[in-house]
C-alpha cells in the first residue's frame, strides 16, 4: 500500500462520484450515539491532512453501525461544507476519509496484546507502525499521530515501572516526578489520573482529610470522580468480558452483537468514551 499522498489521484474519484449526486445536499440521517455531541477541533477552511481531521474521520466513524458508509461520508462532507471548506477540498477530504478506512480494517490483521505489558505493547505498537508506514508517509505520520508519541512513551514507562514491583506509593512518586517534566500536553492528558492515584493511594481518607489538603470543594470532586472511575472501571470490564464470549463467532455477527450491547449498556458519551479507549488498546 501506498503512502496516502502518492494514492490522493486514485482515490479522489471516490470523493468525485460522491459529489456528483444531488443526494448530498439532503436532510442528514441522524445517529443517536451522536445526538448533542460535537466533534473536538478546528480543521481550518482548506484540506491538510492532520490530527484535527483524522479526529473528524473518528468522530463520524463511531457512528458506525448507525449510518451506512455513504451516510457518514455524507456527514463528513457536510461537517466540512460548515466550516467553508470548498467542494473541491471536500473531494480530497472524502478520499482521505476512504483511505483512512482502509489503515484501520488493516489494523484488524494486527496482533492484540493478551496481556497488558510494556513487552507486548511495545510489540503490538510496533507492528501498528508498519501497518502505518504502509498507508502513509512518515511526514503524514508526524502530522496525523505525532503528538501520541510522548503519551505512549509515557504508558510504557510506567508499565515497565510497575513490572519492577514497586509499591504503590513509590510508583506514585515515579509518576508525579516523571510527569513534572512532561510536556505540557502530556500532564494536561495524565493529569486527572494521577489526582486520581494520589487520592486511591490512601483510600481510607475521609472526606475532611481530603478538604484539609486540596480543600473542600477538591474533595467532593475527587470523592466523586473515584466512584465514577470504579463505576467505568466495572462497565469496561462488563464489555470486554462480552468479547471474550464472542471470540468465537464470525465478524458479523461480533459486530452486531458489540453494538447491541454497547446501545443497552453504555450512553451516548459513554460510548464516544469506550471507542476511544478501544482505539488506545491498539491503534
Amino acid at each position: 500500500m501506498r503512502p496516502f499522498n502518492v494514492m490522493v489521484p486514485v482515490l479522489v474519484v471516490a470523493g468525485a462520484l460522491f459529489l456528483l449526486f444531488p443526494s448530498h445536499h439532503s436532510k442528514p440521517v441522524t445517529a443517536k450515539s451522536l445526538a448533542n455531541t460535537s466533534v473536538d477541533g478546528a480543521v481550518g477552511q482548506h484540506f491538510l491532512l492532520t490530527s484535527a481531521l483524522k479526529r473528524r474521520f473518528e468522530y463520524w466513524l463511531s457512528a458506525q453501525g448507525e449510518l451506512e458508509p455513504r451516510q457518514l461520508a455524507q456527514r463528513l462532507a457536510q461537517s466540512l461544507r460548515s466550516a467553508g471548506w470548498s467542494e473541491a477540498d471536500i473531494q480530497q477530504a472524502l478520499a482521505a476519509f476512504a483511505h483512512y478506512q482502509q489503515y484501520r480494517r488493516a489494523l484488524a490483521g494486527v496482533t492484540k496484546p493478551k496481556a497488558f505489558s510494556a513487552t507486548e505493547l511495545k510489540a503490538a505498537w510496533a507492528e501498528r507502525d508498519a501497518v502505518r508506514r504502509q498507508f502513509y508517509s512518515e511526514a503524514e505520520i508526524a502530522r496525523l499521530w505525532g503528538q501520541d508519541a510522548a503519551l505512549e512513551d509515557f504508558t510504557l514507562r510506567r508499565l515497565e515501572m510497575q513490572a519492577l514491583g514497586l509499591s504503590e506509593q513509590a510508583l506514585l512518586g515515579w509518576q508525579q516526578d516523571a510527569l513534572a517534566k512532561a510536556p505540557p500536553a502530556l500532564q494536561r492528558a495524565y493529569g486527572p489520573s494521577l489526582q486520581l492515584a494520589e487520592l486511591n493511594a490512601d483510600p481510607d481518607a475521609s472526606r475532611d482529610q481530603l478538604a484539609a489538603q486540596y480543600g473542600g470543594a477538591a474533595a467532593d470532586r475527587l470523592l466523586q470522580a473515584k466512584a465514577a472511575q470504579q463505576a467505568w472501571r466495572n462497565k469496561v470490564a462488563a464489555y470486554k468480558a462480552q468479547l471474550t464470549e464472542l471470540a468465537g463467532e464470525s465478524q458479523a455477527v461480533r459486530a452486531k452483537a458489540l453494538a447491541q450491547y454497547q446501545a443497552s449498556h453504555f450512553s451516548a458519551e459513554e460510548r464516544k468514551r469506550l471507542e476511544v479507549w478501544l482505539r488506545q488498546q491498539l491503534q
